[in-house]
């Protein structure tokens, strides 16, 4: 899956990332952790090492995009499907991050538009997890018809803060 979106500049590239991309994917993954720590970690980047290698390494396997420029990895998001059986109509977004030089430009649409268009053959619905803080996220994500169906308080604790997020779906029509 390559993609030059309609609008983007000829040095714009939407594709799968893949093993080979690991160590732009490591780095963009840092970067994300260090600056929105309330927003992305699991437990094996918490420990690092090869437990954190080897989920990225099976996060590529699957479905992740990047959005590049000029070479340079400017965003990523991520799609899955459970493999609960009783859960497979519904997909789920996760990793979507976007480098501050990319903020702005439409390059969070993109990836999402990207998601949805490989998402729709595949599930009924897409659902993701989001910070009210997050509002330009929000606003991506509701652009692209998504809508808040509830809120988890205290979703998330760093130290003596904690941060609610939003459950919100977008669902296909069939």
């Amino acid at each position: 899956m390559i993609s030059h979106a309609a609008g983007a500049q000829a040095d714009e590239e939407i594709r799968r990332l893949n093993v080979d991309d690991l160590d732009l994917f490591r780095d963009i993954r840092a970067e994300a952790l260090q600056m929105h720590p309330q927003t992305f970690g699991s437990p094996e980047e918490d420990e690092g090492g090869e437990p954190m290698m080897a989920v990225y390494r099976r996060w590529l396997d699957g479905m992740i995009l990047g959005a590049f420029r000029c070479g340079s990895l400017m965003g990523v998001a991520g799609f899955y499907v459970s493999p609960d059986r009783q859960s497979q109509h519904r997909g789920n977004i996760f990793t979507v991050y976007v480098r501050e030089e990319g903020r702005g430009k439409g390059v969070g649409d993109r990836l999402i538009k990207e998601l949805l268009a490989h998402a729709e053959a595949r599930v009924e619905q897409v659902h993701l997890a989001v910070l009210l803080e997050s509002t330009a996220a929000i606003n991506t994500y509701k652009r692209n018809g998504f809508e808040i169906y509830g809120t988890d308080p205290a979703a998330v604790r760093i130290g003596e803060a904690t941060y609610d997020k939003y459950f919100m779906v977008r669902k296909f029509s069939r």
